[in-house]
């Protein structure tokens, strides 16, 4: 019972901490990851026990299959560096589900990841219903983009709000600019960022922030913002939520075919 506990608390510290970085700075620091090293050694020596909590088979593939997704969704540039990092110090720490927690499928990270896309799902659902409700308020809310595509405006109440630009420039360090700022005949023309990963973060900070210097823009002047996906505060929500419902995802499966 005490060995199964150490690979338990030590993924809820690092993705507890790792969540209060990533909703604090948007980057986490790597020594949270080491956290994990504790649920490692622990499993190396239950192995070494042959202790029935861990098979190596299980433990292998776990820890092949959630290396390849995060590294592939990081080249893909779904995911960033440190959600491939947890996805594999979790695969690690641990590879199976143990009291109180509990999986449909063997892999536990996997589960752990399958809730996380439901939250970040419901999450990007409630910016939607928020942006839909300030429309219905306010006829002119999209504003620039009242004329623009169906699709043009759906992806943004999906996954943007409106701020004014002074509250972006404060809490740049969070949020990403959904408009990218073109000089056309003098004046400042605001389109859509339809491909977000191949914009350089940083670089359009400085771009806004030299307009406003220039007075081309001013502080009250409103730019659709997105507060990004947080999916290593997500994993840890879903981590947190696996003693409850085990995997969202199969739970949904599940109950979608008894319906059927």
């Amino acid at each position: 019972m005490f060995y199964s506990v150490i690979p338990v608390v030590s993924c809820a510290l690092m993705l507890g901490i790792g969540a209060y970085e990533d909703l604090k700075k948007r980057e986490i620091d790597d020594w949270v990851w080491f956290i994990a090293t504790a649920g490692f050694g622990t499993n190396l020596y239950l192995l070494e026990k042959h202790s029935l909590l861990i098979t190596p088979l299980q433990w292998a593939i776990e820890v092949v299959v959630l290396s390849a997704l995060g590294i592939s969704l990081y080249y893909l540039q779904l995911f960033g560096g440190a959600d491939a990092k947890a996805l594999f110090a979790i695969a690690l720490a641990l590879p199976s589900a143990l009291p109180p927690f509990s999986s449909q499928i063997p892999f536990f990270g996997l589960t752990i990841f399958d809730n996380a896309v439901v939250i970040s799902v419901l999450y990007s659902f409630s910016l939607f219903l928020s942006n839909i409700c300030k429309a219905l308020l306010s006829p002119n809310y999209f504003g620039r983009y009242s004329r623009s595509s169906f699709f043009t405006k759906l992806g943004l109440a999906f996954s943007s709000y409106k701020t004014t630009l002074g509250k972006y420039i404060k809490e740049s360090y969070k949020l990403f600019p959904s408009e990218i700022p073109k000089l056309s005949e003098g004046k400042v023309v605001l389109t859509p960022i339809l491909k977000r990963m191949t914009i350089d973060a940083t670089e359009l900070e400085e771009k806004y922030a030299n307009l406003l210097k220039q007075g081309l823009l001013n502080e009250n002047d409103e730019i659709w913002v997105s507060p990004g996906i947080p999916l290593v505060t997500f994993m840890f929500l879903g981590y947190v939520l696996t003693p409850l419902f085990g995997d969202l995802i199969f739970r949904l499966v599940s109950v979608i075919v008894l319906h059927i």
